[in-house]
């Protein structure tokens, strides 16, 4: 019996000997032997990520991201088969094939500060505006948290190893600012009109067509519009108007292109405005520009990110912080909806 428990208890002893490996070391033992193999000259930066390319930038240092907390970046990320999973350059995009005409492509503007991966933002602090480096970062450095030391994210965060080309085409400390001097600049170049010309803080509107009438619409009363909604480039990303989905690439035959209706609402709370039958709520500067117009009238409202689709943006057609200009018109009910 001695000799048993004995026994037992070793084989119980061994069970709970169990062992440990880290939550990154196959990673990492792969990504080694892919730097190896691939790029054996390079040496790892601080953190541990690897300068594949570096072409130095003439502007503003982005050292300190307090000095430069916005950035606008064109870039690209590749696995490291070199298979292309994200990109914002338009070329890029038609060469691999995946160009969609419905997308935004251009520089995103990204907020430093904990919203940029550390593997990058290590990299950043090191760039001008105008630089370019292309980085090879194992997937413990793309990580929105900040740590330390390079051993640090390596304990605490997995991810999937990347190739990352990105290129500062700008930097600013007031995204705000940003937004207000790119409208002004479209506002002197389209209508002669300064960024002082505001009707609201960040709202800017210019009629185009005379209305018929110039008293209010009624309160809780019903219109109808056509509209455009384009970013300051021009690109349309939204219309009611069967020609120009087509002509911009939107058009689908699924949707209906005629007038919407408008629930107007002559109060101070332009937000109550609504569109369609549904109620849908609109984004505040494009319910400000209704709220301004009357019967048969055409013009034009832009405004700032704030007023519209914020830091987010939507989809893959508007990027964040971007400024939007819509073509409205107030326009007879349309025939099929008479009663």
């Amino acid at each position: 019996m001695t000799i048993f428990i004995a026994i037992a208890a070793l084989v119980c002893g061994g069970c709970a000997k169990k062992v440990q490996t880290h939550v990154n070391e196959s990673a990492k033992l792969h990504f080694d032997a892919w730097m190896q193999v691939n790029h054996p000259e390079l040496e790892p930066t601080a953190l541990g990520a690897y300068v594949l390319e570096d072409i130095p930038g003439t502007g503003a240092s982005l050292a300190s991201p307090d000095d430069y907390p916005y950035v606008r970046v064109n870039c690209t990320r590749r696995n490291l088969d070199g298979t292309v999973v994200y990109t914002n350059r338009e070329s890029i995009a038609q060469q691999i094939g995946d160009y969609d005409e419905t997308y935004y492509y251009g520089p995103a503007v990204w907020v430093r500060g904990g919203s940029v991966y550390a593997g990058i933002e290590e990299s950043l602090k090191e760039m001008k505006v105008g630089g370019r480096r292309t980085l090879i970062i194992p997937g413990w450095l793309l990580s929105y948290t900040e740590y330390a030391t390079a051993q640090e994210y390596y304990d605490n965060v997995t991810g999937t190893d990347a190739i990352y080309d990105v290129e500062v085409v700008d930097a600013f400390d007031d995204v705000v600012e940003w937004e207000i001097d790119s409208i002004g600049t479209f506002l002197e170049r389209n209508f002669g009109i300064s960024k002082k010309d505001s009707v609201k803080f960040g709202c800017y509107y210019r009629q185009t067509g005379q209305p018929s009438s110039t008293e209010a619409f009624p309160d809780d009363t019903t219109i109808y519009i056509n509209y455009t909604g384009r970013l300051l480039d021009g690109k349309v990303f939204d219309t009611t108007i069967r020609d120009t989905a087509k002509r911009y690439g939107l058009y689908s035959d699924s949707r209906t292109y005629s007038p919407v209706s408008i629930s107007y609402k002559n109060t101070e709370s332009y937000s109550e405005i609504t569109m369609g039958e549904s109620g849908s709520t609109l984004i505040d500067g494009f319910s400000y520009t209704i709220s301004r117009m009357k019967s048969h009238e055409k013009g034009v409202g832009i405004f700032y990110s704030v007023l519209g689709y914020g830091s987010s943006g939507s989809g893959n057609a508007i990027p964040g912080f971007s400024p939007l200009m819509f073509e409205i018109e107030v326009v007879d009910k349309p025939a099929e909806e008479e009663e």
